[in-house]
């Protein structure tokens, strides 16, 4: 009897537990919440299996209304479920080159201790799935969809492919490799083209092509039109002959031959050879420095890079004054030398007066006047900077008519006989033209009554380690010349 109490006994503790275990887990269908996708044509079809979300949102929703709001513990399990749920795999055991028929087995898998933790079990673990609605793909003919479109200038064509149909509603899913290149094309070249389709794009599209090897002759390709580079250069030679240099003026030029641009470079400039030390007449190679690839990405070509010159236009500033008639230049100074000669004189330059400043003494006076000596310098660097010296002798033989008492050397109807030598220094002859009585500017530089100590002053003021002085022939119609001349009244 007390045997047969307990079997009820445990029995009953059985039910309980099982009961209790029923109210408290939650069996799921794994078949019912995977999304199968199946894309391609049919024999290239690719499928993905992944948690059909939407199923699952509407078995927690459906769940969640059935508890009352004050069920924490109801929530709390719900809340297990769903991350047991959120953890669910799907694996086929195989995803591609898939045909109408195909069984597929399909492998579901989530977290299993979440799982226990949740209540939750599931069934339909491992189901099979039949592919099936998949349509024939599709061929493409890639020879009429496939072109190819020639830019450039004959012998520096480009191809580049130009696509139509199928081939460019699909391109993604095509390769394009130029087997023999696509550059520098002349017309009448072979250009080859291999057109590499992906099928596993295609297909999945419903479409499928072959790799083709397609071929084209190049053809409409302008010609390079050939440019003279030195046309519009003008070259300008600057300076004197024997030291001239060159400049180029590029203005006339098109501006996009010799402006930089984006790289900071230019397509064309010039050097010339040689380029200092000119002189009139002398030859100089121009020499043109091309990028080429500039000129022919713009539709021309240049053949001639170089072209002689003849110098010209240098100013000729001569070593000495040899043969030179230096008549024209005291022609043109004439008249200014006996102005100033004769208010030198009338400022008693010719005797002991002058020391005193301003004129004290007043004097009649005759005088005899010549040039002795002419020297030509220069700045052997540059001869433009060069100077002519003129050596007047002025005899001079006077009478004192008026005399400043005190402050006068002299008084009045006293004679003196002296002579005087007056240094002019013309600046810078041939100055704007090759004539010299063209020049910058004379002065008077130097006086005194030693003709061989005004030379020395003169030669160590103007003269230097890179200043030649010359002497210079006197012309005879300006030489001095001794004469008898009246005496001063």
């Amino acid at each position: 009897m007390r045997l047969k109490r307990t079997l009820v006994l445990i029995l009953i503790l059985a039910l309980g537990l099982i009961l209790t275990a029923s109210c408290s887990s939650q069996t799921y269908d794994a078949r019912e919440m995977a999304l199968v996708q199946v894309t391609g044509a049919d024999g290239f079809a690719a499928i993905s299996v992944g948690p059909d979300e939407s199923v699952i949102r509407a078995l927690l929703d459906e769940a969640s209304d059935r508890l009352d709001e004050h069920d924490e513990k109801g929530f709390q399990r719900l809340f297990q479920r769903e991350a047991v749920l959120s953890s669910l795999v799907f694996t086929p055991d195989r995803t591609v080159g898939l045909k109408n028929g195909d069984e597929v087995t399909i492998r579901a898998d989530y977290d299993h201790q979440l799982a226990k933790e949740a209540g939750v079990r599931f069934r339909n673990v491992r189901f099979k799935y039949t592919v099936e609605g998949l349509k024939e793909a599709v061929p493409i003919d890639v020879k009429e969809d496939v072109e190819l479109a020639f830019s450039g200038y004959d012998g520096r064509g480009q191809a580049s492919v130009s696509l139509s149909g199928d081939v460019d509603r699909f391109k993604q899913g095509f390769e394009f490799v130029f087997t023999r290149g696509n550059t520098d094309l002349s017309n009448g070249d072979l250009v080859e083209l291999k057109v590499i389709p992906d099928n596993r794009i295609l297909t999945a599209r419903g479409k499928i092509a072959r790799e083709t090897n397609l071929s084209f002759e190049v053809s409409g390709l302008p010609p390079l039109v050939q440019v003279d580079l030195f046309e519009n250069l003008v070259l300008i030679f600057d300076g004197v002959s024997d030291q001239g240099i060159i400049s180029f003026d590029t203005t006339r030029l098109p501006a996009d031959w010799v402006e930089g641009g984006l790289q900071g470079g230019v397509p064309v400039r010039f050097t010339a050879l040689p380029s200092a030390g000119l002189s009139n007449s002398e030859r100089v190679i121009v020499e043109a420095i091309v990028d080429k690839e500039g000129f022919a990405s713009q539709g021309q070509k240049v053949e001639r890079l170089t072209k002689e010159y003849l110098v010209s236009g240098l100013k000729e500033y001569p070593r000495n004054l040899d043969g030179i008639d230096l008549m024209p230049l005291f022609d043109h100074i004439a008249l200014w030398l006996e102005e100033d000669r004769t208010a030198r004189l009338d400022m008693n330059y010719w005797n002991d007066d002058f020391r005193t400043g301003q004129a004290v003494s007043r004097w009649d006076y005759s005088y005899q006047a010549g040039v002795t000596r002419l020297f030509y310098g220069y700045d052997q660097a540059d001869r433009a900077r060069n100077f002519f010296a003129i050596l007047h002798k002025v005899v001079v033989n006077g009478s004192c008519q008026e005399a400043v008492p005190y402050q006068s050397f002299y008084e009045k109807g006293d004679r003196v006989n002296s002579t005087l030598y007056l240094l002019y220094v013309v600046e810078e002859i041939m100055y704007d033209r090759p004539a010299v009585e063209d020049f910058r500017e004379i002065n008077l530089r130097f006086h005194g009554d030693v003709e061989l100590d005004l030379i020395s002053s003169f030669k160590d003021q103007y003269g230097g380690s890179d200043i030649l002085i010359v002497d210079v022939p006197v012309p005879e119609q300006v030489a001095y010349k001794d004469t008898i001349f009246p005496p001063a009244p």
